[in-house]
């Protein structure tokens, strides 16, 4: 197709990008934010794997749900589409220097300094402090009576990667996990996502609070940013932030390692909390893959149908419903499309993971599906792709298993509703709308065996 005028609103009326539902941008704002997995679906029933949302004050999204499309996208050079300008909302949350919204030379030098903490053999190490925090934090939690799991596994999920990251004492921890969870509360309003909202009455109190919230965090984190200089090696992650340079040699700002810092803090509990609160309430949903996983749990099997459980659950209700999104630098054709600035691509995998060509009976909770070798697959990008994919992939595998084993070693989950709650987004994540409530019912003594326990 050729390349037209930039402009969103010509580029609708002549149809230069994918096809889009014939309705006004406001109402295609609420039914993203409102009913995004149905609505996606609905898109694709009707215009195929390649469809365009136009969101109110943005530039016009194209979805691309056909595996071939998503791959070229991935592959595509930074200067040509540029995932760091996709992930501009969370720049309040996560602050503007962080190296998950830079490019090239700046993000690979902020991703080596924090890889080596989130290496498979690292994470192991954190096993034993993973197991003896949840078995503490899962210990309070309700029997017998209805509740939200989202805000208690938020709180344990935080108090991990703190853990993981900041060798520090506990008190010190403690409050900063404190502060922060003060001031990520912002993530479940649309003020993050709508800056217009934050000059508007309520919105502009929530604003307001959550800047005092982040001030009163960064206090603690700056400090603690100091004393390390001054003090020496803890080895943890602030150090390797520390001992990083930047590509012209110079060593990272206080304000860099604090970004870079915060983008780990909240990638690294936001997202798996989401999931943690998904796979729930699935279990709380299909009795027969419970049975199946407690069977398995019960007789110390192994724990491939744990796994297996876990990938059915990032296929089925995605924390991250598409990749980071590719802003058009460039002109670039994919697919037999041209496209070219303002658009921003968005290689959908929730759609990729529930084509029923893919996926057969997509909508099943099946966990069985995943007993082979469907985890090696190109269409299987639960942790992203590329240069953006997850670098907390293996710490992220490591928290859900834990907190799972030590839920389900002794209680079932049963559901409080008739059917799973629907999705909301809370900053880049979508979570379950009412906080994934549940009902904790203890096994009997006979059904409940020994926790085996990670590996050290």
């Amino acid at each position: 197709m050729p390349l037209t005028d930039p402009d969103p609103l010509i580029a609708r009326i002549r149809r230069d990008l994918p096809p889009t539902m014939p309705i006004p941008s406001l109402l295609q704002t609420v039914a993203c934010q409102r009913w995004f997995f149905s609505y996606l679906e609905r898109c694709r029933a009707r215009y195929g794997c390649r469809f365009t949302v136009y969101p109110m004050d943005m530039p016009p999204l194209v979805f691309l749900c056909d595996p071939g499309d998503v791959q070229e996208m991935i592959a595509a050079p930074p200067a040509v589409l540029h995932p760091g300008a996709g992930g501009a909302l969370l720049a309040p949350l996560i602050g503007a220097s962080s190296f998950m919204l830079c490019e090239e030379d700046v993000h690979r030098c902020g991703r080596s300094a924090v890889m080596p903490v989130f290496h498979r053999k690292a994470v192991e190490g954190y096993a034993t402090m993973m197991l003896e925090t949840v078995e503490r934090e899962v210990a309070s939690w309700p029997l017998g009576t209805p509740f939200a799991l989202h805000p208690r596994v938020r709180s344990l999920m935080l108090k991990l990667i703190l853990r993981a990251v900041l060798a520090e004492e506990d008190d010190l921890l403690d409050a900063l996990h404190d502060r922060l969870l003060d001031s990520l509360s912002v993530a479940g309003s649309s003020v993050v996502q709508v800056a217009q909202l934050r000059h508007l009455p309520g919105w502009g109190g929530t604003w307001r609070r959550f800047v005092k919230h982040r001030s009163r965090a960064d206090e603690l984190i700056f400090a603690l940013v100091r004393g390390r200089r001054a003090e020496g090696s803890h080895g943890d992650l602030l150090d390797a932030l520390l001992a990083a340079r930047n590509p012209g040699g110079s060593a990272m700002s206080d304000r860099q390692i604090r970004d870079n810092l915060m983008s780990m803090v909240l990638a690294g509990h936001e997202t798996t909390t989401a999931e943690l609160a998904w796979t729930f309430q699935l279990l709380a949903h299909n009795g027969r893959a419970q049975r199946r996983l407690l069977e398995e749990l019960d007789g110390g099997k192994g724990e491939r149908y744990l796994t297996a459980t876990i990938e059915e659950a990032l296929r089925h209700r995605p924390a991250f419903p598409f990749l980071i999104p590719r802003a058009v630098v460039e002109p670039i054709e994919i697919g037999g499309w041209a496209y070219r600035p303002p658009a921003r691509l968005l290689g959908c995998t929730y759609l990729v993971h529930h084509d029923p060509e893919l996926y057969p009976e997509p909508e099943a909770f099946r966990p069985e599906r995943f007993l082979g070798e469907i985890s090696q697959s190109p269409t299987w990008l639960p942790w992203g792709a590329g240069r953006k994919s997850c670098v907390g992939r293996h710490f992220a595998l490591l928290e859900m298993q834990t907190v799972l084993r030590e839920v389900l070693s002794t209680r079932r989950v049963l559901p409080v509703s008739a059917e799973i709650e629907r999705e909301r987004w809370r900053s880049a994540v979508l979570v379950p709308h009412a906080g994934s409530r549940v009902l904790l019912q203890r096994r009997s003594a006979r059904a409940s065996r020994p926790r085996a326990r990670p590996p050290a």
